[in-house]
């Protein structure tokens, strides 16, 4: 069984290093890494090479089309996603690669674990995407519904590759909003057998600065409103928890309770970008 790696990636030279090296430490190694360049004005595209990966071009720019890319481009019977800012575990192929083999199964999601961080705004994302939003317990399962908690994110999953082009790739219509997400709901009504696999894990890095964070809260509410059109029955969406959310918050600074500043902010982002997505789409999810 040959497992390719496909990274996209774009002004990633402070950490694609990182991410290559662990891969090359591994106690297994693919059968070729691929990193699909969106064109990046600085080395990421240099220091893949040094590392043996193979560098393609991702035209489309975003990460649907990147992804894409290293799907046409790969010879592997199983492609491996992960994002340059990840860092694997030693066996994390390993335990993609036994998946596959021990079980029949078309793909599957793995445990993503947080770094660690004395940053602040890291360690506040951390714990939202991964320990609230996201489930990675320690036992594997099957995903058989299609919900946000349960979808694999490319940060590190790994689907057949004749699946992959049975079901056409990433949608370009997502682009980087949920295109992950949408691939794992369309694979699932393709009749895909889908397992989360706790042994193979990474870390995942956060943004570190109050702007990485409201740029991804923004994406994540324009990724709802791209959700909604494509897949929801109604055209009208009304998140009460969110408001509810929101006002907890805000009491919540005046109680001073840790991260409720980083709450609101995350919180308005997102409500903006489920305003923007609602316009871009034709939907209203607010």
């Amino acid at each position: 069984m040959k497992i390719s790696v496909v990274i996209p990636a774009y002004n990633e030279e402070k950490c694609i290093g990182r991410c290559l090296q662990a891969l090359k430490e591994g106690s297994e190694q693919p059968y070729e890494i691929i990193v699909s360049d969106g064109m990046s004005s600085d080395r990421t595209a240099e220091i893949a090479e040094k590392y043996g990966a193979v560098v393609i071009e991702n035209r489309r720019g975003h990460a649907a089309g990147g992804r894409n890319a290293g799907i046409k481009k790969a010879k592997g019977d199983i492609i491996a996603f992960i994002d340059a800012d990840c860092i694997p575990d030693r066996d994390w192929l390993k335990e993609i690669r036994k998946a596959f083999e021990e079980d029949d199964i078309d793909g599957l999601g793995t445990y993503i674990e947080p770094a660690e961080s004395d940053n602040i705004y890291e360690e506040f994302w951390g714990h939202l995407s991964l320990q609230i939003l996201m489930s990675y317990g320690n036992e594997p399962y099957y995903v058989k519904d299609k919900t946000l908690n349960t979808a694999f994110i490319t940060a590190s999953c790994a689907y057949k590759r004749s699946l992959l082009c049975r079901i056409k790739g990433f949608s370009n219509f997502f682009a980087n909003n949920a295109e992950d997400i949408d691939i794992c709901w369309r694979a699932l009504d393709a009749g895909a057998k889908l397992k989360y696999v706790p042994s193979a894990r990474i870390i995942a890095h956060s943004p570190r600065t109050l702007k990485g964070i409201c740029k991804k809260s923004f994406r994540n509410g324009i990724s709802s409103s791209k959700l909604q059109k494509v897949y929801s029955d109604s055209r009208i969406n009304v998140d009460k928890t969110l408001y509810m959310a929101l006002f907890s918050n805000l009491a919540g600074i005046f109680r001073g309770r840790k991260f409720a500043r980083l709450f609101v902010a995350e919180i308005v982002c997102h409500l903006a970008g489920k305003y923007y997505g609602s316009i871009k789409c034709g939907v209203i999810n607010i």
